[in-house]
C-alpha cells in the first residue's frame, strides 16, 4: 500500500508466495482512504491496512495477520511451547521494526521523512549506535536457542516466524547497510537471511 516500498505489507506477501497461495493485492489509495480509513468498507471495521479479505473476513495488524495465516498454511511450529515463542518473536519484530521506523520520524511520527530529514538524523545515529546491536544480538541468541542457529528459529521446519524474522534483516539492511555491513556479531542471523533468500518460491519472488 506504499508503492514502490514493501512496507508491512511485506509481512503478509512473504507468507502466501512461501505457501504457494495465489492472492490479489489492491493498493489503490483511494479504496484504501474509502473502505479502511473512512471505514465505508462493508466488513469489520479496521484502522489502517495492511488488511486481508476471504469472502467477508478480513483482518488487519501485520503480527496478527502473520499468526493467522501460519495457521492456515501450516507455517506454525509443532510444540505448544514453541507456538508461544513463535508469537513472542513475532511481536518482537515488529517492536523492532517500529522503533527502528520512528527515528525516521522523529520529530512527526506521521509525517514524510523528507520532510523532517535533517533533524532526525541524530536519532537515527543514536538507534543505530544504541538500539540496533540489541535487537540484533538479541535475535542472534534467539535463532540460536534452536540447534544452534542450523536451519529454523523452532524446530526442524519454517514457520511465520521465520519468514518475519527474514523480511526484519532485509529491512535493516536496506535501510541501514553500513551498520549491517559492520555486524560481525550476528553471523547466524546473516547466515539465516541467506538460506531464507534461497528457497524456491522466495527466489521466484524476489
Amino acid at each position: 500500500y506504499w508503492p514502490g516500498f514493501p512496507g508491512r505489507g511485506e509481512f503478509v506477501r512473504l507468507i502466501f508466495e512461501e505457501a504457494g497461495v495465489k492472492y490479489t493485492e489492491v493498493n489503490q489509495p483511494e479504496v484504501i482512504r474509502r473502505d479502511i480509513n473512512e471505514g465505508q468498507g462493508q466488513f469489520y471495521p479496521h484502522f489502517a491496512p495492511p488488511m486481508i479479505k476471504k469472502g467477508n473476513f478480513t483482518l488487519t495488524q501485520a503480527h496478527v495477520i502473520g499468526r493467522y495465516l501460519g495457521e492456515q498454511f501450516g507455517l506454525v511450529p509443532d510444540k505448544e511451547e514453541d507456538k508461544f515463542h513463535a508469537e513472542q518473536i513475532n511481536l518482537t519484530c515488529h517492536d523492532f521494526i517500529a522503533e527502528g521506523r520512528l527515528a525516521f520520524h522523529a520529530i512527526e511520527s506521521v509525517g514524510s521523512y523528507q520532510t523532517q530529514k535533517e533533524e532526525t538524523q541524530p536519532f537515527i545515529d543514536k538507534f543505530v549506535a544504541n538500539r540496533l546491536p540489541r535487537w540484533l544480538k538479541y535475535l542472534e541468541r534467539a535463532l540460536i536457542a534452536n540447534n544452534e542457529g542450523k536451519g529454523f528459529v523452532f524446530g526442524t521446519k519454517l514457520s511465520y516466524a521465520d519468514l518475519t524474522l527474514f523480511h526484519v534483516l532485509r529491512a535493516t539492511e536496506s535501510q541501514f547497510p553500513e551498520a549491517w555491513k559492520g555486524a560481525d556479531y550476528i553471523p547466524t542471523l546473516k547466515a539465516f537471511k541467506d538460506s531464507i533468500a534461497a528457497r524456491p518460491n522466495i527466489v521466484a519472488y524476489l
